[in-house]
């Protein structure tokens, strides 16, 4: 996708979201059934788009990922009748990013990395445990541990290829996990004021971040193979 395609898309993206944001805002959910699969398709797009101009594996997994997250999306909105599945698809899309972000690049790219990705996820995982219900502390744990290695690669890939997509990705993984971490604070600890506003933004942003990192122009020959 050309760099001005991708601004126009970039906006309607920001345009979906600030509706989204205004739903919850004036307690309007039926628009929230439009706007919060509409702005991840359209970061989707922008994914796809790339992938058909340059079909490297990387920017397929990236498309990959990003379809699932459009279906976790999709299937968080019920709230707790399709948690799971939304749960479960957010879990393959990270298992995605990773084998996106492994190409070329061995896992774990920096051992310490991933070790500190753990510990720190892992210890919010622990404080989080007792509001947890029993029945999803397995699949959280599990969640956790992909999350947290997804991130971790990004961050590690960064710091070896030092490259301007490997950037966009290790910042959009980041703002990803502070999404994740504000989502779960706010489901099984204590009601976060303004949830919407400090969940989705990050949200929504990591995505974009992520799909721009599968740039043709950007990519260097070590990402994509």
């Amino acid at each position: 996708m050309s760099p001005k395609l991708t601004r126009i898309f970039g906006f309607f993206v920001l345009i979906a979201v600030a509706l989204l944001l205004g739903a919850e805002v004036f307690d309007q959910p039926w628009l929230m059934y439009i706007f919060k699969p509409l702005a991840i398709a359209l970061i989707f797009s922008i994914s796809l788009a790339n992938w058909k101009v340059h079909p490297s594996p990387f920017a397929l997994w990236i498309s990959i990922g990003l379809f699932l997250s459009l279906i976790g999306d999709i299937a968080l909105m019920s709230q707790d009748r399709f948690f799971v599945y939304g749960l479960l698809a957010f879990l393959f899309a990270h298992i995605c990013y990773l084998a996106a972000f492994s190409r070329g690049v061995k896992f774990p790219a920096r051992p310490s990395v991933w070790l500190l990705y753990l510990t720190v996820l892992g210890s919010f995982y622990g404080f989080l445990f007792p509001g947890i219900p029993s029945a999803l502390r397995l699949p959280v744990g599990f969640y956790v541990f992909f999350v947290a290695s997804m991130a971790a690669q990004s961050m590690g890939r960064f710091l070896m290829l030092n490259n301007h997509p490997a950037r966009l990705a290790a910042l959009g993984t980041v703002l990803f996990l502070l999404s994740d971490a504000l989502l779960s604070f706010d489901r099984f600890h204590a009601p976060i004021p303004a949830a919407a506003f400090f969940i989705l933004t990050p949200y929504f942003l990591g995505q974009w971040l992520i799909a721009l990192s599968t740039r043709p122009s950007l990519l260097r020959p070590q990402s994509e193979h």
